[in-house]
């Protein structure tokens, strides 16, 4: 059977900011998490000066093109009334997490997000189908940018796209780096348990496990009985996860994930834990470990713990800066992803990017532009997660071979390998040959086996992956794309043919 490559999806053109807030499309999306319902997709994204605050909510049809919702919560005018006192029982019913996080701009001097005037401004949302029928945001509110003074809520809705109120607070944390910051929720329903993840630096990635009939912390704990010493740290703030200058954690339950052990398949189900290193303007990426139990320990191909020490640090590096070598656009700082299958089956990780494009043609002295992008994810033979660098297209998983591969390529790749260092990095070309050889800008050996799995030996590691058509955006044509990930370095290899189909 002929392979299905994708069309062309016609993606929109990147813009910087404009004005018209409703017509930013993919731009200025930062955090995005994706819900599904009722055959529309759903992003959630951290509030962008310049738009209605209360967190961006945007919509799709088919995953590729996105246009503007509305705020989930209503908050125009607001103001006036949370600076009273009187957000209790409207605008959302905030109060409890304004009061929690309001900062004088005189105590920190700039960065506020949660001022004396009553505004406020929204981080990293996630939204999911509750229990009882209605649609389950879990927000995070912070005081300033740079600080530990936050809170986590959830709050409910008859709609996914708006008209939210906050039921309660389920994690605060003080001023001063002295707990884990409170901000960054993400939750997940598996086994019969439900599990939010959640932290920002400091201390890292904690768990606190929920409530599924409420989405509640499953446990009575508050933060007055902490700061009265009535339970313990562990018992509030929940098991740490993962150490460190990281945030934005993600963790996501696959059951039967093939794995070749010995020479035979098996299949195994594991807890896997992504999040993101580094600089959020110059050195963010994406790093993933895994478990076979929710409270871990979560470890990458080395056996090692999470942790990041500045910019650099463990975990699997699945996504940072790259650039195809002629492609006009540069996907700078990948970060801050949800972990999303659609109700067809379709592995998919969201995330922001940033782009120096606006900088090299003299139209911007920022970056600080963030895309909403949408890449495909599969499993290597080891099963660890391999992700499709290029975007998201409707592309199919579907047996490939050796000979097809050859065919379709001409055994023509471009290749980009990642490196614990922080920097972009560039494609290179090599050529696959049909002895199993390959040379160009990187030497070895390859190998196809199973259905589409691939195996590359170079730069002293086997890189193990598959192999999956996608749309090559930077050629403006359909092929094939390798995504792979090395035994010991923990760095993601990923090769674009470079032949028109």
């Amino acid at each position: 059977m002929a392979l299905r490559y994708p069309k062309n999806p016609h993606f929109n053109k990147l813009a910087m900011r404009s004005p018209d807030y409703t017509g930013w499309q993919e731009g200025c999306a930062h955090d995005p998490s994706l819900l599904e319902w009722e055959g529309t997709y759903y992003a959630y994204s951290t509030d962008t000066f310049g738009a209605p605050g209360g967190y961006q909510i945007r919509k799709s049809k088919d995953l590729l093109h996105w246009e503007y919702v509305g705020s989930a919560f209503s908050l125009e005018g607001s103001a006036p009334r949370y600076k009273r006192g009187e957000g209790k029982n409207a605008y959302g019913k905030l109060q409890a997490a304004y009061n929690w996080c309001v900062t004088n701009a005189r105590e920190v001097g700039y960065g506020v997000c949660t001022r004396t005037d009553g505004s406020m401004s929204f981080w990293a949302p996630h939204c999911v189908r509750g229990t009882d029928g209605k649609f389950w945001l879990y927000f995070c509110l912070t005081g300033y940018f740079g600080g530990s003074k936050s809170c986590i809520g959830l709050a409910k809705s008859d709609r996914p796209d708006g008209g939210f109120e906050c039921e309660t607070l389920l994690v605060q944390s003080p001023a001063g780096w002295s707990t884990p910051n409170a901000i960054d929720p993400q939750v997940l329903f598996a086994e019969g348990r439900m599990f939010l993840v959640y932290g920002s630096y400091g201390m890292g990635i904690h768990l606190i496990e929920l409530d599924p009939a409420t989405g509640l912390r499953k446990d009575p704990c508050t933060y007055a009985e902490f700061s009265s010493r009535t339970v313990s740290f562990s018992e509030y703030y929940g098991k740490r996860l993962a150490s460190g200058s990281l945030e934005g954690g993600v963790l996501r339950y696959h059951e039967n994930v093939p794995v070749l052990e010995n020479g035979a398949w098996t299949k195994k189900n594991y807890y896997y834990l992504m999040c993101s290193f580094g600089s959020l303007s110059s050195a963010y990426n994406m790093r993933c470990g895994r478990s076979e139990m929710p409270e871990g320990p979560y470890v990458d191909v080395n056996g090692n713990e999470l942790v990041c020490s500045t910019d650099i640090g463990t975990g699997n590096k699945m996504l940072g800066s790259f650039r195809w070598e002629e492609a006009p656009v540069d996907f700078y700082c990948p970060g801050h992803n949800d972990m999303f299958t659609t109700d067809k089956g379709v592995n998919l990780i969201s995330y922001h990017c940033r782009t120096n494009y606006f900088i090299e043609k003299g139209l911007s002295r920022s970056n600080n532009f963030h895309y909403l992008y949408l890449g495909q994810y599969d499993f290597n033979s080891d099963g660890w997660p391999v992700m499709n660098a290029n975007r998201y297209a409707l592309e199919e998983l579907q047996p490939v071979g050796a000979e097809e591969l050859l065919n379709v390529s001409a055994g023509k790749f471009e290749a980009v390998l990642f490196t614990q260092g922080v920097g972009t990095v560039r494609g290179k070309r090599v050529m696959l040959h049909a002895d199993g050889t390959m040379d160009g800008a990187y030497s070895g050996k390859w190998k196809m086996y199973g259905e589409r799995y691939i195996a590359v030996e170079t730069c002293g590691d086997e890189f193990l992956g598959v192999v999956m058509p996608a749309w090559i955006d930077d050629q403006n044509v359909a092929g094939l794309t390798i995504t792979a990930m090395g035994r010991r370095c923990g760095m993601a290899l990923h090769m674009n043919s470079t032949n028109r189909i």
